[in-house]
């Protein structure tokens, strides 16, 4: 009777065991997996409207590219971007899956887990305006598609473009001043993206 008895309460803590594994999950970040990155600054036209600007495509623009490869997303060596001073560039950022298929798209799909932040450029630098729409054609704040305007000259630093993943509930604490905020990691969650290359801003190359 003992040994049915020692038998039965092993049965019972196992039980509880595996109620309590399967009701308590481990929470997990649905981080995307990327296995290529590019930023893309192409220049265009920015023109005022009262207290808001229209970007136009102009012809034969300067168009500046960096590739991220490698497991670690690193631009190749000696990559150097060079942005002027007085001028606005739509950046654009493409994302490859390890299929080399685009990506960057999802990350517009689920806006209300991703924004991105450019980092690194000295204070006053550099003014950034989030462009991306939803499937409603409705303006968001995500940053796969922004335009970076050049306010003033600097000596060579390491611009940073980083697509942080949020946790649920997150997103309703930022807003769009925020995209250079440097305490990003207030807005708890993970980088999918932490894309790093020296630039500086001066006129002529």
């Amino acid at each position: 009777m003992k040994k049915f008895n020692t038998i039965l309460l092993l049965l019972a803590v196992l039980f509880v065991a595996q109620s309590c594994s399967k009701d308590d999950p481990t929470a997990e970040i649905d981080q995307e997996e990327v296995g290529g990155a590019k930023l893309i600054f192409t220049e265009v036209e920015r023109e005022a409207h009262g207290d808001h600007y229209h970007y136009n495509d102009i012809p034969n623009p300067e168009v500046e590219t960096v590739a991220f490869t490698g497991s670690n997303l690193a631009p190749a060596v000696g990559a150097h971007l060079h942005l002027e001073p007085g001028k606005t560039y739509r950046l654009s950022l493409v994302a490859t899956d390890f299929m080399g298929r685009e990506t960057q798209q999802t990350f517009v799909q689920r806006a209300a887990e991703h924004q991105a932040f450019i980092l690194g450029a000295p204070t006053g630098s550099l003014t950034y305006v989030y462009a991306d729409r939803d499937a409603d054609n409705k303006k968001i704040n995500v940053g796969v598609t922004g335009y970076l305007t050049i306010e003033k000259e600097t000596s060579t630093f390491v611009f940073r473009y980083v697509m942080r993943h949020l946790n649920t509930g997150v997103k309703d604490r930022i807003t769009a001043a925020d995209w250079n905020n440097t305490n990003f990691t207030q807005f708890t969650g993970a980088n999918d993206l932490d894309l790093k290359v020296e630039a500086h801003l001066t006129a002529g190359h």
